[in-house]
Parts: C-alpha cells; structure tokens; sequence
C-alpha cells in the first residue's frame, strides 16, 4: 500500500475519532445542562418562595442556629447615646470595638477632572 493512502485512512479515522468524541461531549453536557436547570427551576419557582422572607430566608438548621447565636450575642457596636452621652467618651474606648477585620485600607491619587 502507498504513503498516500496510508496517512489518508489515518487522517480520516482521526477525523471519526475526533467527530465521535465531540458528539458525545455535547450530548454530556446538553444533559448536564437540562439537568441543572430542572434543580434551579424546582429550587427557584417554589411555593414556598411566596411566604419567604426575603430580609433572611434561612431554610437549613445551620444557618438558623448561626443568625439565633447572633442575635443572642452582646452588642458590641457603639450607639448612638455613647456618643451624646453627657461625659465624653475616651476614642480608644470608641475605636476599640470597631472589627479591623473587614476594613480596607485605600490608597492612591485623586485626579479631579
């Protein structure tokens, strides 16, 4: 058999290889997809959405148990009568119950048009 016919059979047969496997990884994932738009829409278009609570809707034990101990918790955050109050109020005192752990510091130049 010539060269010729022998890299063209191997082409062609790479090309049916290569058609096969995208056939199959497209049917894979149109079912992966169709199967994850069934759970959003079953999770989404609920009737339960209707009595939910948007401010804190908590449908699983361990979020409930998280948002109760919050709500348990001391309050650590300044009030507005600390403030007013008739004796002034140290700022260390003030600044010591801020959380530095979500503060950004922000750095850079401002270039007024």
């Amino acid at each position: 058999m010539d060269a010729q016919y022998i890299v063209a059979i191997v082409a062609a047969s790479f090309f049916i290889v290569l058609l096969f496997t995208f056939v199959i990884s497209y049917a894979v994932a149109r079912s992966n997809e169709k199967n994850l738009r069934r759970k959003l829409d079953s999770v989404y278009l609920s009737n339960k959405l209707a009595k939910m609570e948007y401010d804190f809707a908590v449908y699983d034990q361990e979020t409930e148990k998280i948002l109760a101990n919050i709500e348990s918790a001391p309050v650590e955050q300044v009030t507005i009568d600390e403030l007013l109050n008739e004796k002034p109020v140290p700022a260390e005192e003030v600044f010591a119950k801020i959380d530095s752990e979500g503060l950004e510091e922000i750095t850079g130049n401002y270039k007024p048009e």
